[in-house]
């Protein structure tokens, strides 16, 4: 059964071994029967497919060459989670009670922000790259145009 965009957690591995620098936080997640991983790898899913900002096919539903790219953003987003989900969820419970300065830590909020769902830009770059920004703009293709139509008809 699919994980997210992943076959298996095997596959997430394979993607943190082979096409990633570091993979500490990853790493940290792999306890022994503990289901960390794929808990992560779900909220990933989760957070990109039923956001607001792209039209995601479900895994079913794919492309072999979606499939790459979204294997990618599931592994990238997750290992986003695994670092920063901690600080994100006090910022963002600080930013719902309507603070936008807090002082003790030296921090303002935009206000607009609270609305936004975190992502990290390699993700939303990869994503909008392969077309699946939401409200992207269609291109006319053969074109043809007539000099000699008459516009005032």
């Amino acid at each position: 059964m699919a994980i997210g965009w992943l076959i298996s957690i095997a596959s997430a591995d394979d993607y943190f071994t082979l096409e990633r620098l570091h993979r500490n936080w990853w790493d940290a997640l792999k306890i022994s029967g503990d289901p960390k991983q794929s808990a992560v790898l779900i909220q990933a899913y989760n957070r990109l497919y039923y956001g607001n900002e792209f039209v995601l096919p479900t895994y079913a539903d794919a492309s072999v060459d979606q499939l790459v790219v979204l294997r990618i953003v599931n592994c990238e987003m997750a290992y986003y989670l695994a670092q920063h989900l901690n600080d994100e969820d006090r910022r963002k419970n600080i930013q719902a009670q309507g603070v936008i300065k807090a002082g003790i830590v030296k921090e303002d909020y935009l206000e607009d922000m609270l609305k936004n769902t975190p992502v990290p830009p390699f993700v939303r770059d990869m994503l909008t790259a392969a077309g699946f920004k939401k409200g992207k703009l269609f291109k006319v293709v053969a074109l043809e145009r007539d000099e000699n139509e008459n516009l005032r008809k």
